[in-house]
């Protein structure tokens, strides 16, 4: 049976079937491990030391680069201009005040002129995000973009914040719960499923394997860097 007649036959036995649903439950248990992350529990709780925070971020933005790279494909691949836009307005905000945030941490916490030594779960994601970004239709980069604002959407969401947290952490929260932030995550989950809907097999396959294999990917990279912690 095919990934496309799996969700079918999922879809068949629900009253409001969507495919995000669908891709997220498939993607278990390596979704529910991210986003209830013992990591967001302590940046949230103020468990997390200053220095752990920082080096915390410093491989969160071994991302960044291959990141904005697979939103430029997705430009590139968007079939109009009310998809650029959007995409375009995100790309904005990350090289902004997402970018701030991150320069502005390193600053405080004296890692700025350090180079970085990304884990290899950190590389491992840097290549999904490139591979994607250079080779993945636009079902596959909303796919990879669904996942990663998603879930730092949920956990953002999750956790709760004591009184007195640092106030970039606090702002680090703040960029992924927001009500813009929420509004972006809608619209792509929704822009993921009309794309899915006109997709054949082997295409639909290709972008459920690329949702799952990020998710897998986000774990491996926070289970990674919480080990570091502990």
């Amino acid at each position: 049976m095919s990934m496309l007649e799996q969700y079918r036959d999922w879809a068949a036995s629900r009253s409001a079937p969507r495919i995000s649903d669908w891709l997220r439950e498939i993607s278990e248990p390596d979704w529910s491990a991210t986003v209830n992350h013992p990591l967001f529990d302590a940046l949230g709780e103020g468990r997390l030391a200053g220095d752990d925070f920082a080096a915390y971020m410093v491989q969160d933005y071994g991302f960044v680069d291959p990141f904005t790279a697979l939103i430029g494909h997705a430009i590139g691949h968007a079939p109009g201009m009310d998809d650029r836009v959007v995409l375009g307005q995100f790309m904005g905000m990350l090289t902004s005040d997402e970018n701030s945030t991150f320069q502005r941490t390193f600053e405080t916490f004296g890692v700025a002129d350090q180079a970085p030594d990304y884990l290899p779960e950190t590389q491992a994601f840097q290549r999904l995000l490139r591979d994607t970004g250079q080779s993945g239709g636009y079902a596959e980069l909303l796919a990879a973009l669904v996942v990663t604002e998603w879930v730092y959407l949920e956990w953002a969401l999750r956790v709760s914040r004591v009184d007195g947290l640092h106030p970039l952490m606090g702002e680090w929260i703040d960029l992924h719960d927001n009500p813009a932030f929420q509004e972006f995550v809608a619209w792509l989950r929704r822009r993921l499923e009309e794309e899915a809907e006109t997709l054949d097999d082997a295409t639909f396959t290709r972008m459920a394997e690329c949702f799952r294999d990020t998710v897998a990917k986000e774990r491996a990279f926070h289970d990674a860097v919480w080990a570091r912690f502990e």
